[in-house]
């Protein structure tokens, strides 16, 4: 498994047919203090990046042995990293079959999407009442990226990671660093069925809009506005979703 990520992975972009799993920082890392991580941490948080992006699908299995040579590490920090990552609801074991990623369910968009909508709205206000001139011209360029994701085809399947960047920048500001780690956490659950729901260009086109909505609030420093914009895109996006996710979940193997 040197080239290989674990086996139930779907199969990568073309434009990530070459991409092996690399213990990389999230690309907005750079934004963010700069920390010691341990080597447990690291495998979680690269885990954590292929569940969010769907390139480990529901009920793909995370064999121990395979994964512990894939990064060059014994199996007591891959165990660890696991079982981080079970707590937070992303993996699951069971019985005779070990532990895989965790299945989707109407149940858990639900759950993670009202929790989301909630510690979104809260740090919003607060980001927004201590945002600086440097942060804006930062989310302006992210920004950027959103439009662009949201106006090239090609670039629909990146929308979602430019639209969490952007957010994740913006939330930083809010200097609540439990918060946004409980956030950190529940997006990766939330951003399976984001993918899942924005597939298209009408809606990303108007996902892209709200957040162009929050943005103009973010500029002129109207917290209030913000918060609004943001609940308005969520509250949509969480309508839209519940009305496709019935027919369209992806089937988990039976295990």
């Amino acid at each position: 498994m040197t080239s290989e990520p674990p086996s139930g992975a779907k199969a990568s972009r073309s434009d990530r047919s070459s991409r092996a799993i690399k213990l990389d920082l999230p690309s907005d890392a750079g934004s963010q203090p700069q920390v010691t991580e341990t080597v447990e941490q690291r495998i979680a948080q690269e885990l954590r990046r292929l569940i969010a992006e769907g390139d480990l699908a529901p009920g793909a299995h995370l064999p121990l042995r395979q994964l512990a040579a894939h990064f060059g590490v014994s199996i007591t920090p891959v165990r660890v990293a696991l079982i981080e990552l079970a707590a937070a609801g992303l993996v699951v074991s069971r019985p005779h079959s070990g532990m895989r990623v965790a299945p989707m369910s109407l149940e858990e968009f639900e759950e993670v999407w009202t929790i989301r909508v909630s510690l979104e709205w809260w740090l919003t206000r607060r980001a927004v009442e201590q945002v600086q001139d440097h942060d804006i011209e930062h989310l302006r360029g992210a920004l950027e990226k959103i439009q662009h994701a949201a106006h090239s085809q090609a670039e629909w399947p990146e929308y979602v990671g430019h639209s969490w960047n952007y957010r994740r920048y913006l939330y930083s500001l809010a200097d609540r660093p439990q918060m946004l780690n409980s956030l950190d956490t529940v997006y990766v659950r939330s951003a399976r069925y984001s993918r899942l729901m924005l597939v298209g260009g009408e809606r990303i086109n108007r996902a892209a809009a709200s957040m162009e909505e929050v943005h103009a609030a973010v500029e002129r420093r109207d917290a209030k506005a913000a918060q609004e914009a943001l609940r308005r895109g969520m509250e949509w996006t969480m309508e839209a979703a519940l009305n496709q996710f019935v027919s369209d979940l992806p089937a988990t193997p039976e295990w």
